[in-house]
């Protein structure tokens, strides 16, 4: 009988354990998108049109309260508490694909942002000026645009004149063609180093996304971990990477 009293009390112990650190390591999960290209779904980060409309109704069916990017860094940055229900929406790299993905968003009428690699837009398969201007100015849809840098250099690699050309002059660049405060950054690659860090907050950004990399699962605005979505990530899978736990049990990867 002891025993059994003892394994009952190690049992409640594990469990209530385990509870601690999933509670302590939870996190709004931010969703990390690319393309919605169907042809490239086998062979890059992007997800069909079809697969992405599912993937936002199972997000409206459970409830789940999608918010701006820059609605959740200025929680962040108050102090004030975040709600467990919230879920971001981002895409990197400004492709040309992102607007059938807007119009979508718009249907269930869900906010998000989308990094722009400066030098690209306009290019074949980017986006081009005349798009990005009139998603910005339809009152009707909250899109937001945020920089992926200058030429998308992976900036561990680069001098320190680069990195801050890249952060500093990316940003104004953006504001000045699109008449928009550019608030948000994301990594390319999502490499950073803490000079970097320091170079964002300095820039005025409120926030910067990585992907999965960080130094450690304490929560930075300025290395905010994402959750890259794919193709397959329907039912149970977007279940989880919606349930604000899924990095808790992936280890944080060295950010350069």
């Amino acid at each position: 009988m002891k025993k059994i009293k003892v394994f009952v009390l190690l049992v409640v112990l594990i469990i209530g354990s385990f509870f601690i650190y999933i509670n302590q390591n939870y996190a709004t999960p931010i969703l990390m998108y690319h393309s919605i290209d169907k042809s490239r779904v086998e062979t890059y980060s992007s997800v069909s049109s079809t697969t992405f409309r599912k993937q936002m109704e199972f997000i409206k069916d459970h409830n789940y309260k999608v918010v701006s990017l820059f609605d959740y860094c200025s929680l962040l940055k108050e102090g004030k508490t975040i709600p467990r229900n919230l879920v971001v929406i981002t895409f990197d790299d400004g492709y040309k694909d992102n607007f059938k993905a807007i119009e979508i968003l718009e249907e269930f009428d869900f906010p998000m942002t989308v990094f722009l690699i400066v030098n690209e837009i306009g290019k074949d398969s980017f986006l081009r000026s005349e798009s990005i201007v009139s998603f910005l100015g339809d009152e009707d849809m909250e899109i937001d645009i945020g920089s992926h840098t200058l030429t998308h250099a992976y900036l561990p690699d680069q001098n320190r004149t680069s990195i801050k050309k890249e952060i500093f002059e990316s940003k104004k660049m953006l504001e000045n063609r699109f008449s928009k405060n550019v608030e948000t950054i994301s990594y390319p690659i999502g490499g950073f180093d803490k000079e970097v860090l320091d170079d964002v907050e300095e820039a005025g950004y409120l926030c910067a996304c990585a992907t999965n990399r960080g130094f450690s699962r304490k929560i930075d605005r300025f290395a905010l971990r994402r959750i890259k979505v794919t193709n397959r990530d329907l039912g149970f899978r977007m279940w989880a990477k919606l349930s604000g736990f899924y990095n808790a049990f992936r280890k944080p990867k060295n950010p350069y």
